[in-house]
């Protein structure tokens, strides 16, 4: 198995890891821009947009000899349809990889936003003091993806006769758990203590949405990979339609009631994410009869 196989999952993460950054550094600096203009930080905005697009453009590596490859397999010169990504994503063992890379980030972002409400309801806190709270699971989360987990998954890969799908695995399967049971403090609403903890506790998990989609790559197939991406990309955007209308709509019935009732339903969410990583059979992970690309190698280690 080539070393891109092998550290797919860590790309992803560093990829993750980037976004992050950007919306950590990007509030402070277009707080100090805005002071000369208004408009600078749009224009700012738009022309780092463009300028990562150029780049993109430049230095993105010529596919066309891997789509030859493919035709030699057997493969479409062009890429698997919509249709057979679809057919490989809900066939099994792919599903149950499919609420971990669809409705983790959802959920994350969904209880920061609850949050930035419900500190000062709860405990009066000031609205700058509970974006703190965002900002420290933004930094949480950071470390996790450019720090522990490349770490732990080179100490593995050099300790271990682990695959690259059996060591995502397990990274996923462990990152569930954490993110379960931050989410589970976070329906501890009485404490302070317990909220921060649970923030952090759930940002150490954070990895899993990319290890998953790294493992659905692997099962599905490399030739599928690019409507693989396109079918999650709206699934996640339908995940973030559906956790904020539903917490959205939890949060105003816990007003009068028990204001903790939307963090069950992330919890429960969570619950069910996790339970379908740990479904997922890592001794028949493969792609569908006949499909020759990854998960060829995987099984060759």
């Amino acid at each position: 198995m080539s070393a891109d196989h092998q550290r797919r999952a860590t790309w992803f993460q560093c990829v993750v890891g980037a976004v992050l950054s950007s919306q950590l550094v990007g509030p402070a600096l277009a707080g100090h821009l805005i002071k000369s203009s208004i408009w600078f930080p749009l224009w700012v905005s738009m022309g780092l947009i463009l300028a990562g697009g150029i780049l993109i453009v430049i230095f993105m590596p010529e596919t066309l000899p891997k789509k030859n490859t493919m035709v030699q397999d057997g493969h479409e010169g062009l890429g698997a349809s919509p249709k057979t990504a679809l057919r490989a994503l809900f066939s099994v063992p792919a599903v149950y990889l499919l609420p971990g890379a669809v409705l983790a980030i959802p959920v994350a972002s969904t209880q920061s936003d609850l949050l930035l409400r419900f500190m000062p309801i709860q405990f009066n806190w000031p609205l700058d003091k509970s974006a703190l709270l965002i900002s420290l699971r933004s930094v949480a989360m950071l470390v996790t993806l450019l720090i522990i987990l490349p770490a732990a998954s080179h100490l593995v890969g050099k300790w271990t006769a682990w695959s690259s799908l059996e060591r995502d695995s397990a990274f996923a399967r462990a990152s569930t758990l954490l993110f379960l049971f931050g989410s589970f403090g976070l329906v501890m609403i009485t404490k302070e203590t317990l909220i921060i903890l649970g923030i952090v506790v759930s940002a150490l998990g954070s990895g899993f949405p990319t290890l998953c989609r790294s493992m659905l790559v692997a099962t599905s197939g490399e030739h599928n990979a690019g409507s693989v991406f396109g079918i999650l990309a709206v699934g996640e955007i339908v995940g973030f339609l559906a956790c904020t209308v539903g917490i959205g709509l939890l949060f105003n019935v816990g007003l009068t009631s028990w204001i903790g009732l939307p963090f069950c339903l992330a919890m429960l969410v969570s619950l069910w994410v996790s339970v379908a990583t740990w479904m997922f059979p890592i001794s028949v992970a493969s792609p569908q009869p006949g499909d020759s690309s990854d998960s060829e190698a995987e099984r060759m280690v």
